[in-house]
C-alpha cells in the first residue's frame, strides 16, 4: 500500500508541477501582487497604442505644416500676379543679367523689387508698387537718393499695359 501511496504522491507531484508550469507563474505573480501575463499585455498594448498616437500626431501636425507652407506660397504667388496700379522703375535693361545685378543692388539697399517684361523685350526693374502715387513718389526719390540708378526713376501705371502678361 505504500508503494500505492508513493506512486499517487509522485503522479499528484507531478501534476502539481505539470499545472504550475502551465499556469503556475501567473498565479505565483498574481498572489505576490504583481501583474500578470494578462494584465502584461494589455499595459504592452496601451504602451503600443500611445506610441502609435504620438506617431500619428507627429504625422499630422507635419501635414498641417505641409498645408500652411503650400497656402502661404499661393498667396504669395497671388499677391505676385497681381499688380499693383503705380511702380517706381529704378531701371531698364535689353539684358537678363543687366536687370539681375540692378535687382540685387536695390534689394541690398532694403528694396522689394519687381521686373516686369515690358512688350518691346525690355526688363524694367521696379520698386515693390502700390495703388496711391504718394507711396511710389517716396520711392522714386528714395532712389534717386541712393544714386544707384542708371537713369533718372519715373512711373509705370500698370494700366497702360506696356508689360507681358504675368
Amino acid at each position: 500500500m505504500r508503494r500505492y501511496k508513493n506512486k499517487a504522491l509522485a503522479f499528484a507531484l507531478t501534476l502539481a508541477v505539470l499545472s504550475l508550469s502551465c499556469t503556475g507563474c501567473d498565479w505565483i505573480r498574481a498572489s505576490l501582487g504583481k501583474p500578470t501575463s494578462a494584465d502584461l499585455t494589455v499595459l504592452r498594448m496601451a504602451r503600443e497604442a500611445r506610441e502609435q498616437a504620438v506617431r500619428d500626431s507627429i504625422a499630422a501636425a507635419k501635414a498641417e505644416q505641409a498645408r500652411i507652407e503650400a497656402e502661404q506660397a499661393a498667396a504669395a504667388a497671388a499677391a505676385a500676379a497681381v499688380p499693383k496700379r503705380y511702380y517706381a522703375v529704378a531701371g531698364a535693361f535689353r539684358e537678363d543679367e543687366g536687370a539681375r545685378i540692378f535687382e540685387e543692388k536695390l534689394r541690398e539697399n532694403g528694396f522689394q523689387v519687381r521686373t516686369f517684361n515690358f512688350r518691346n523685350g525690355l526688363k524694367v526693374v521696379c520698386v515693390e508698387g502700390s495703388d496711391t502715387l504718394e507711396v511710389v513718389r517716396r520711392d522714386m526719390a528714395a532712389i534717386k537718393k541712393l544714386g544707384i540708378a542708371p537713369t533718372d526713376p519715373w512711373i509705370y501705371n500698370t494700366n497702360q499695359k506696356l508689360h507681358k502678361q504675368i
